[in-house]
């Protein structure tokens, strides 16, 4: 029989570790026991455990579990191994260990609490740490890391809120508890509901939270856009998170490691503000059908669950997307211009007095530009590759601009060394790409026009043009 209970605990926890490790089999125990972990007895604590083992012991998380917890005694491969009562009396030991805490001459590496010395930790009870026969791994030299008995019990349960994604095990943390605590909820939903179908009884089902995700970044944004768009509505964050995701492999034959793939606050307030908007959110998607990679892949999943996507890996790194906004073939903008000063500003930091002069000087470009009726000035500033090109640009704008005989100049000296071309002269490319996203939208039906008049004058089938 598995433990039946309440989905979320009353309140939260009464002690906070700040380990994504230990906090989340902390929130696991709570959802399994129905109550704060610092108000579970011991006999909530064994049930709690009894039902993990049951868990565990399944097929699905069988597997799982060699990539978590490798050679431990829930797949322990000696043949005759009771691995339900060598687990149970290793989790059971742990809270012996949380009811009766001894005086330890060392500590705790996760909270401070005196360390659980009945016992030495290694990769098999924690993940990602090392193996006994490897001490330049640990501490000083030590065999095993000092863990308390509560942070060692905890780790057990964290994988059940785990999440997986390109194949392996990925720990879900936040700077919000309260994300992680509302994800958690929803992951334990889905394991009530995978337990009670008996889905866990194939190995060749997953054990893990799995929406099928090949690519681990892909499944990071995902997880935004879905806190960005669910979870800021209900209140339960709010556009200023970071999001991290720890995919994990501690398999004992070559182990990956962990790889970190972290999304930042400014990040995720941008794809919150995307989210949040029914008409940007769809133009967002649609930007994003065209940069996903071209490799083969498992055709049976949608492309934006195999493969990488070039707009995710720049905003990862920290580089520009300003060249997703355009499409330079059809001389037009990919998305509105509210979206793309809102990416300025969350995104590359540009504050919105120096975005205002950008846009207003495009402005007046645009207006010398169909005035004037030089639709190729358009052309030549998307094409400038470098600083004193585009510095030629606009010098011939100002000389188009006076020969038009308006009063007031293009744009002053200030304007010109201060936001234009600042004087260390970088972000000159930002300023070029911006003007060209304003134009191509101030500009949309000349350059349509000029687009079919092209089209009308390319060779007819069987005429050869000259």
């Amino acid at each position: 029989m598995f433990l039946q209970v309440d989905s979320e605990p009353k309140t939260p926890p009464t002690r906070i570790v700040g380990d994504p490790f230990v906090e989340t089999g902390i929130l696991a125990i709570e959802l399994l026991a129905g109550k704060p972990f610092d108000m579970c007895r011991s006999e909530d604590l064994k049930a709690a455990a009894d039902a993990l083992i049951d868990i565990y012991l399944t097929p699905a998380w069988r597997r799982e579990l060699y990539s978590i917890f490798p050679n431990s005694t829930y797949i322990q491969s000696s043949q005759g191994y009771d691995h339900r009562a060598r687990s149970k009396e290793f989790l059971y030991s742990l809270i012996d260990g949380i009811e009766n805490v001894q005086e330890s001459t060392t500590f705790c590496c996760y909270c401070g609490s005196p360390a659980y010395e009945e016992m030495a930790f290694y990769k098999t009870q924690v993940p990602l740490i090392g193996s006994g026969s490897f001490t330049n791994y640990f501490p000083s030299f030590r065999s095993g890391l000092n863990i308390c008995a509560r942070c060692a019990f905890a780790i057990q349960f964290s994988p059940l809120l785990w999440y997986k994604a390109g194949g392996k095990p990925c720990l879900v943390s936040s700077s919000n508890q309260a994300i992680i605590r509302e994800f958690g909820a929803e992951a334990f939903r889905a394991l009530q509901a995978r337990l009670a179908s008996g889905e866990y009884e194939s190995d060749e089902n997953s054990g893990l939270y799995d929406e099928k995700f090949k690519s681990p970044q892909n499944a990071l944004f995902h997880l935004a856009y879905k806190f960005g768009k669910e979870y800021c509505t209900r209140g339960i964050c709010g556009p200023n998170e970071s999001i991290v995701l720890y995919y994990i492999d501690n398999y004992n034959q070559n182990p990956g490691g962990v790889r970190i793939y972290y999304l930042p606050s400014n990040v995720f307030q941008f794809v919150a503000f995307m989210m949040n908007s029914p008409e940007y959110r769809s133009a967002w998607f649609a930007l994003l059908n065209r940069y996903y990679a071209k490799a083969k892949g498992d055709e049976t999943l949608p492309v934006w669950k195999i493969k990488n996507n070039t707009i995710h890996t720049s905003l990862l790194d920290g580089k520009s997307i300003l060249w997703a906004f355009v499409d330079k073939q059809e001389r037009a903008p990919t998305m509105p211009w509210a979206v793309v000063e809102k990416y300025m500003r969350s995104v590359r930091g540009m504050n919105q007095q120096r975005l205002n002069q950008i846009r207003d000087l495009s402005d007046k470009i645009a207006q010398c530009i169909r005035e004037s009726k030089k639709i190729n000035r358009v052309q030549d500033i998307a094409a400038a590759k470098d600083l004193p090109s585009f510095r030629n640009q606009l010098q011939l704008l100002m000389k188009d601009w006076q020969k038009l005989g308006k009063e007031q100049p293009l744009t002053t000296f200030d304007d010109y060394t201060t936001v234009l071309i600042p004087g260390d002269y970088r972000g000159w490319t930002e300023v070029r790409d911006l003007m060209v996203i304003r134009l191509y939208e101030q500009l949309h039906d000349l350059l349509a026009k000029e687009s079919n008049q092209e089209g009308s004058n390319e060779p007819t089938q069987g005429e050869v043009k000259e």
